[in-house]
């Protein structure tokens, strides 16, 4: 007799099968979408926005989706790549048998494989059905060694060409520093991090890891003389009475995507060379007035439209505005350069929007809207629009 918590497994292993099915319906219905809209620009006739357009397909998959751009397009590319080179993973895929993790760690490994055809596809599909994701894309490395042992070399060099810093902020005011270097050079930074404990005091109390950290942090953003390294900017909107110490309110970076306690910004405040300004809105976000709390400062006009967007004004794009362009919604000479005419955009969709791919207007009470090629509308997000957080403190 089958018990309850047999039924009760059994069912935890039947509802992730069609949660898998389902993530690869989802995916084929992506790639229909792709390839029909691609086939509307192609039969449209030749175009000197060729490629524009097509990257706009990807857009329109994120804005329904609420995905980023940038996973639409792993998503698209992760699925072409198993269904035409590992049609045996492709079809335990649609048959819920592996989910979209397991393909995109198998499309990561054929990727490396300089002759696709030197893969057994039906042991890599036997293989993803039978063990969990990180057994499976260890199990690739090692495949991948095998079949190809004289291409290690090359793939070192193609990787070293995407050496890159990452920075995600985490919760509660922290974040992490992720780096993507050769090895030697990572094993270098590595001793010479631990090197720096031999020169700890003995009544520092904090932890190994801990002295690191500090450490790294010490040696990127100050000289040996302890003065800053750089002049850099960090701009986050904070409220008056946080600074004053009246509130523990927390402040907010101007792209939204991370938080400082006020302690903290308590603590950059008292630091020499940091700058406050106050931005004046109205209700519905719009700058009315900038004005530094100190000596008068320029660029106040770019620095404004930062704070008010804080990001690209692009649906689902969260590319820092203070990295955007900074574009005329009705283009002048017709439109004026002020607030209520200007937005912050990235390149790509600033280019999109030029050459008419997307097109952007506003609605009764002066807000921003989109249209898709898709005939689709969708209203473009300010990360601070309202009134709340009248004050950007600049740590510099």
């Amino acid at each position: 007799m089958t018990s309850r918590t047999d039924q009760l497994l059994d069912r935890v292993g039947v509802l992730a099968r069609e949660q898998a099915r389902a993530e690869a319906q989802t995916t084929v219905a992506m790639l229909e979408f792709a390839d029909a809209r691609r086939a509307e620009y192609e039969a449209a006739g030749p175009s000197p926005h060729h490629d524009l357009e097509l990257s706009s397909i990807a857009d329109e998959l994120a804005i329904e989706l609420q995905l980023s751009v940038t996973v639409v397009q792993n998503r698209l590319h992760q699925a072409r790549e198993v269904r035409g080179r590992a049609p045996s993973a492709w079809r335990a895929f649609l048959d819920g048998k592996i989910d979209a993790y397991r393909i995109q760690i198998i499309s990561g490994a054929l990727g490396t494989l300089r002759h696709p055809a030197s893969h057994d596809d039906a042991r890599v599909a036997d293989y993803a059905t039978s063990h969990t994701p990180a057994e499976l894309r260890s199990w690739l490395k090692r495949l991948v060694a095998r079949l190809e042992p004289d291409g290690l070399s090359e793939r070192t060099r193609a990787r070293l060409d995407e050496r890159r810093i990452r920075i995600a902020h985490g919760d509660d005011g922290v974040s992490e520093l992720w780096a993507l270097l050769p090895t030697h050079q990572a094993a270098a930074i590595d001793t010479m991090l631990g090197e720096t404990l031999t020169s700890k005091p003995s009544d520092d109390n904090r932890t190994s890891d801990q002295y690191m950290a500090d450490e790294l942090t010490r040696r990127l953003l100050t000289n040996v003389d302890g003065e800053p390294a750089t002049q850099v900017q960090l701009a986050i909107t904070v409220p008056v009475t946080s600074i004053a110490g009246l509130s523990n309110e927390p402040g907010t970076s101007l792209d939204g995507r991370f938080c400082l306690s006020a302690e903290t910004i308590r603590d950059l405040a008292a630091r020499p060379g940091t700058v406050f300004h106050r931005v004046v809105t109205d209700p519905l976000g719009r700058v009315l007035d900038v004005n530094r709390l100190g000596r008068f400062a320029t660029g106040e006009f770019d620095f404004a439209l930062n704070v008010r967007d804080g990001v690209c004004q692009f649906p689902t794009c969260t590319r820092p505005a203070d990295r955007c362009d900074k574009d005329h919604r009705t283009p002048w000479p017709h439109g004026p350069t002020n607030g209520q005419n200007m937005w912050s955009l990235c390149r790509r969709h600033h280019r999109m929007k030029t050459v008419g791919i997307v097109t952007a207007d506003h609605d009764v009470i002066g807000r921003p809207n989109w249209h898709l090629p898709s005939g689709r509308q969708v209203a473009a997000e300010q990360v601070n629009p309202g009134t709340d957080r009248d004050t950007i403190g600049v740590y510099r």
